[in-house]
């Protein structure tokens, strides 16, 4: 986990063609304005990535191998970040409730991010 979340603070990477199908969904749902940019959405996902006071969690879906999860507050909104593994991103966005969110036993706290790295 350690080495995908240094991937994922050492460059952002999408899986082929996502970022903009990502972009295009956080503007739709209100989460970004509509002049959003990739690089508004990157400095967003970046600021989280390198917040030591980010939260770390391990995300268990569908048995598959965790992904690793990290959530702050950047101007005013909770956000979550997942990558997989291999540093590369799943997905951003700010949940409606993050506390709830979190809930979901699929979640594992595992620490800060100051601490984890």
């Amino acid at each position: 986990m350690r080495f995908a979340v240094k991937q994922a603070r050492n460059q952002i990477r999408w899986k082929s063609d996502k970022d903009a199908i990502h972009l295009a969904k956080r503007i739709a749902l209100g989460h970004l304005p509509p002049t959003a940019t990739l690089t508004d959405y990157e400095k967003i996902i970046n600021a989280v990535l390198n917040s030591n006071r980010s939260k770390v969690y391990l995300f268990y879906y569908q048995s598959k191998s965790p992904y690793p999860t990290l959530t702050t507050k950047i101007e005013n909104s909770d956000w979550v970040v997942i990558i997989n593994l291999d540093g590369i991103m799943e997905t951003a966005f700010p949940p409606e409730d993050l506390a709830g969110y979190l809930s979901d036993p699929a979640y594992r706290y595992v620490s800060s991010l100051e601490e984890l790295l």
